[in-house]
């Protein structure tokens, strides 16, 4: 049967909670016209979406996940996307139905955190490729969460980008100043080495 995403997401804020982590389902964010995160995660400070969709949706994860980090919504965006989770055989499920089907169901997962979405790595060249796990179970997914999270909070991006444009303009630097005539740059400034102005036109 064709299941709706907002039972699930529900179910699984639920069991993401009882593993200890602040998670809320279907969270409407406090101010007019903003969007309604899937699941939304408090860790230490730290804010984390969850977004949660249906078998083939991936790419509307991706856009969705996107959205909430340019929005400024969260530090972190988890996508979920609910590739077999099994509800067969039942007519009207029950959420104990729905927390079993989610137990046992396999994922597939992806993050994205603010890094990504700033860009900030094509100064070290490392090209942005959001990390997807195919086919993990619930435990896993609490563990790539965890994972993610912990990489988010201890990630020094900024230090690296200093790194990399410091060397760029030493190298800069070094290539300008073996490349320089010294007697046509005094010809270009309009400079002489007699101080009282001989040889000038007005001379």
């Amino acid at each position: 049967m064709s299941f709706r995403e907002e039972n699930y997401n529900i179910m699984l804020a639920e069991l993401l909670a009882d593993k200890g982590l602040r998670a809320l389902g279907e969270v409407i964010l406090r101010g007019k016209g903003r969007p309604t995160p899937d699941v939304l995660i408090e860790l230490n400070g730290i804010r984390i979406i969850l977004e949660g969709k249906k078998a083939g949706a991936w790419e509307e994860l991706v856009r969705n996940c996107e959205k909430r980090l340019d929005e400024n919504l969260c530090d972190l965006c988890v996508m979920v996307e609910y590739a077999k989770v099994n509800l067969s055989g039942k007519l009207s499920p029950s959420q104990l139905d729905i927390k079993d089907a989610i137990l046992k169901g396999r994922f597939n997962v992806g993050f994205m955190s603010y890094v990504e979405r700033a860009n900030l790595d094509r100064w070290i060249g490392k090209p942005f490729r959001p990390e997807v796990y195919r086919d993990v179970g619930f435990d896993e997914l609490v563990t790539y969460l965890m994972s993610a999270y912990g990489r988010v909070v201890s990630e020094d991006i900024i230090q690296p980008v200093i790194a990399k444009i410091n060397q760029v303009l030493d190298s800069f630097s070094s290539g300008l100043a073996s490349s320089v005539d010294p007697e046509r740059l005094k010809e270009v400034l309009e400079l002489s080495d007699d101080e009282s102005g001989e040889g000038s036109e007005d001379d």
